[in-house]
């Protein structure tokens, strides 16, 4: 059995940074495998801009 976990995060903007890498390398030290990286909304331009990172691990 698996037990997962969803965090959103932002692909940043002109003036702001991501910040993914760093989100899912500190969920990979935790146990965490990643899934699926899933948008959630999308600018004017039709660029990704709100996004839900999926993970999972097992339940032991």
């Amino acid at each position: 059995m698996y037990e997962y976990k969803y965090v959103k995060c932002d692909m940043g903007g002109f003036f702001t940074g991501d910040n993914h890498q760093e989100i899912i390398n500190e969920f990979a030290k935790q146990g965490w495998r990643l899934v699926q990286i899933l948008p959630l909304y999308y600018s004017l331009e039709g660029r990704g801009k709100d996004f839900e990172i999926i993970f999972e691990r097992e339940i032991k």
